[in-house]
């Protein structure tokens, strides 16, 4: 459950999201390409343009089954570096009787019956280079893998014997909240520690309802372990929490992360491609796309794509970096998945169509987008 979702291959926008309700239009333009149609052996097949020129080959684009809210990278920080990082800590802690500054520097955060957990502001707490590593790690992964150019001032908390945080959502601070954790958890002393969400399902929870079917916690819940060096991002909106630290009262023992928000969504550019050359093109791309998605039914989360281009400007393929897109509950609403279905190929088809400057070598441009 943690990972991505597979995608599905979709060769034409749902029947059910045409006009004159809600539809998906295409634009007048004689070389929008079909999109390709899957074959049961997953290759790509080929199609022509709408003049009948020659064939050419179609990159297919790929749909995901459904939304990305929880991520999970493994050895996020060079394995050194994160090492680096908890020795700074250990070190702070080495003796219980040793007075020094580090040891007052901790906020004990306690909302009755909401959060419980010791915090202090990670930027003063590092030694400035090895924060600034960590910061620019952090940054470099929110700029290429979900369209964000800043993030909140990270947090630095331990959970010792009773802390928690009980079930919330963060939904004004930023798009995606992480947490990277410092805990040793192949060698912890305690239970609990593990960040839980509810599930889609739960929150959608009578549309799959089942009277045969047993619903305990883990059909409810998911949890992440905080295992060391993990990076964990996940959706905010999701009702989240952490679970009850019990079993050790040493703070060298306990659950240890780093934690923040990343936000302000810009595009991203990179290879050949910058800002500077790709400004006019996307003037041209983007205002049609917003006023054809203005169309469609409305839904809410995040879209990030990643366009690929060649030396000559063309587009050669689009991936999708981040996706939280859920659409809206509303009366006669089409199938949620023909609504995303509907907004996905939109923006992919519409990068598909487009032509950015001839850089003379391959780029890529990562665009985020909103929906509210």
């Amino acid at each position: 459950a943690l990972s991505r979702p597979p995608p599905r291959r979709v060769d034409r926008l749902p029947r059910s999201v045409s006009p004159p309700t809600a539809a998906a239009r295409p634009r007048a333009t004689g070389r929008r390409r079909r999109l390709a149609a899957a074959e049961e052996d997953g290759a790509a097949t080929t199609a022509t343009t709408s003049e009948g020129d020659d064939e050419e080959e179609i990159p297919q684009i790929e749909i995901p089954e459904r939304p990305e809210h929880v991520r999970v990278v493994d050895a996020f920080l060079p394995a050194a570096d994160a090492v680096a990082l908890r020795g700074v800590f250990d070190a702070h802690n080495d003796d219980p009787r040793r007075v020094h500054e580090h040891r007052f520097v901790w906020d004990y955060w306690h909302v009755p019956g909401q959060y419980t957990q010791l915090r202090t502001p990670a930027a003063d707490y590092f030694p400035e280079e090895q924060f600034e590593a960590l910061e620019e790690a952090l940054l470099t992964y929110a700029r290429e893998e979900l369209g964000c150019s800043a993030m909140t001032p990270v947090w630095l908390s331990n959970y010792v014997d009773g802390m928690r945080q009980e079930i919330h959502a963060d939904v004004p601070h930023g798009p995606f909240a992480f947490v990277l954790s410092l805990t040793n958890w192949d060698k912890r002393r305690f239970t609990g520690g593990e960040t839980f969400l509810l599930r889609p399902e739960t929150l959608d929870y009578w549309r799959g309802f089942e009277t045969s079917s047993v619903v305990e916690r883990g059909a409810v819940v998911q949890t992440v372990e905080p295992e060391f060096n993990r990076l964990t991002v996940f959706d905010p909106r999701i009702p989240h929490g952490v679970n009850v630290v019990e079993g050790t009262r040493d703070v060298r023992e306990g659950r240890l992360v780093l934690h923040g928000w990343f936000m302000d969504l810009a595009p991203h550019f990179s290879g050949a491609l910058t800002e500077a050359t790709c400004e006019p093109a996307l003037g041209e791309i983007l205002p049609p796309l917003y006023e054809a998605l203005g169309t469609l039914p409305r839904a809410r989360g995040f879209l990030v794509v990643k366009v690929n281009v060649d030396a000559n400007g063309r587009v050669t393929g689009t991936e999708w970096k981040a996706d939280t897109l859920v659409p809206a509950p509303a009366p006669n609403l089409p199938d949620p998945t023909e609504v995303r279905d509907a907004i996905l190929l939109e923006v992919a088809g519409t990068f598909m169509d487009a032509t950015f400057p001839a850089a003379g070598a391959p780029g890529a441009v990562t665009v985020p987008f909103e929906f509210d």
